[in-house]
């Protein structure tokens, strides 16, 4: 029995027990009183005729609200009333969408590539990971996991979906062989996964997910949420030990033999990029959403969902897009969590501070901005080019609002977490602070066009960290509001 069976997808009304609303893809959101509505898409794919009916069930039941991408290659609905729920998942079973397993303790959507199957001398992985679906469906504690378990795909040689931020990444070698990094996750103490194996068969994958989702049902903390995932059970164990673990039922995986290797496909030639576009907070009007289902449908083009709240269009006819859609292609990409205005864990209006950057950051030179509205993470800030985390704190005996900023992240492409450039800058001077980053860095480019963030950041990082500790320092070293911080990880997409 598959999961949306076992979960009873699409429910015929809003479920009563919390859990099973969770594994359905539903949250509660501010105000209170509504949820949002996840619904899965393995990586990122969604045929033109299944957005245009998102867009469709979203001018009918969330018209106040735009459609959201979240940085899993996710869409939301927001502003869901619970009695709509039901024909809202019915709507979406009907496009041949899934919400089952969109959210809570289960795998949660496989990621790839954005251009999985359309770049040439690249690996198609799409096969992959409906096996990989398939296979875990079949498991009977599935939905029983100890917290999430997330899994990314590469098939190319970039490894663009982020592997070593998840639970498993898979990065494909040129000859066919997959690199295995395992127990990678951010959340308030990020850590970045390790090397399990440098070269594994396609027909090894299915036994190690079953073996690492066996060590992570066994051994996973079902006390603390906070300390529950796979890379906690890693650091409880130590490496050596996990290690060994995860190599003992790998063995015994594979020995069992019952599962048939998946395929996958090099593919033979490029497919144009026809549009990149960067939604500013992961949202899009509805009117907007529907003109873009249009020109897609009139092109004949293949829409994808990408790591940074972005659209991508592929397609061998030019796209006919009106001005504020073709606008969106020379935005610079700011992500940003739910904050304060939806989530109820979050600090500091992440939303607020990511749209004021946006106005002013250049697309070119290109950086990851990732805006946290707390220490969770969700906007996977730890690993940005530049990153900000939500803290509150206490200055002259008056609670202030501001980000941690963080500097030179590896994007989750490799094992680099983002270091500390000031510990805390006001809320209202965050932007400021991060346009000043930015065009530092634009003037160094501009004297070395080969200049890269990570270079740049190696020769002048000393120099911005006190130059922003003369700005904002008087702040920065006031004693950080510890009841502020959240104690679990939070509702990270």
């Amino acid at each position: 029995m598959g999961l949306a069976q076992r979960l009873q997808f699409p429910c015929a009304a809003m479920p009563e027990e919390p859990s099973r609303a969770r594994l359905l893809g539903i949250y509660p959101h501010r105000p209170e009183g509504f949820f949002f509505q996840r619904i899965r898409l393995p990586g990122g794919q969604i045929r033109v005729e299944q957005w245009i009916g998102l867009t469709a069930l979203a001018a009918r039941h969330t018209p106040d609200y735009p459609l959201h991408v979240t940085t899993r290659q996710d869409v939301e609905l927001h502003g869901v009333r619970p009695e709509d729920v039901g024909v809202l998942q019915q709507g979406v079973a009907e496009l041949g969408l899934s919400c089952a397993g969109a959210c809570g303790d289960t795998v949660r959507n496989v990621t790839f590539c954005p251009s999985n199957g359309l770049r040439r001398d690249t690996w198609d992985v799409s096969a992959l990971a409906e096996a990989i679906q398939s296979r875990v469906e079949s498991i009977s504690w599935i939905t029983e996991l100890p917290r999430k378990f997330k899994i990314s795909l590469c098939g190319c040689h970039e490894s663009c979906a982020r592997p070593w931020i998840n639970d498993l990444g898979l990065i494909a070698n040129r000859d066919g062989t997959f690199r295995a990094v395992v127990a990678g996750s951010l959340g308030s103490k990020p850590g970045t996964g390790v090397v399990l194996e440098d070269s594994i068969t396609v027909g090894q994958i299915l036994p190690l997910v079953v073996a690492l989702l066996r060590l992570f049902h066994a051994e996973g903390d079902r006390v603390r949420r906070h300390r529950a995932r796979l890379r906690h059970v890693r650091e409880r164990l130590g490496e050596a030990a996990f290690l060994d673990y995860v190599g003992k039922l790998f063995q015994e995986e594979q020995a069992n033999g019952h599962d048939d290797a998946p395929r996958i496909w090099r593919v033979a030639e490029d497919t144009p990029l026809q549009a990149h576009l960067h939604l500013p907070l992961g949202d899009l009007e509805c009117e907007a959403a529907i003109e873009l289902g249009k020109a897609a449908e009139e092109a004949s083009a293949s829409l994808r969902i990408g790591f940074e709240h972005d659209l991508l269009l592929y397609g061998a006819n030019p796209l006919t897009l009106g001005p504020p859609l073709r606008a969106l292609s020379v935005l610079a990409p700011v992500v940003a969590c739910p904050g304060s205005t939806w989530c109820a864990k979050g600090i500091v209006d992440s939303r607020d501070a990511a749209r004021r950057m946006a106005r002013g950051l250049p697309s070119r030179p290109r950086l990851s901005v990732a805006v946290s509205g707390c220490p969770n993470n969700c906007s996977q800030a730890a690993v940005a080019s530049i990153g900000l985390v939500g803290r509150a704190r206490r200055v002259g005996g008056r609670p202030v609002k501001g980000f941690q900023i963080l500097a030179g992240g590896g994007e989750g492409r490799g094992p680099g977490l983002a270091r500390e450039l000031v510990p805390f800058v006001a809320a209202d001077d965050v932007d400021e602070a991060v346009a000043w980053i930015v065009e530092e860095y634009r003037r160094a480019v501009d004297r070395d066009a080969t200049t890269d963030f990570q270079g740049f950041l190696s020769k002048e990082f000393r120099r911005l960290a006190d130059a922003l500790d003369r700005r904002h320092g008087d702040t920065a070293r006031e004693e950080l509001a510890a009841a502020s911080y959240c104690r679990e990880e939070g509702q990270d997409q």
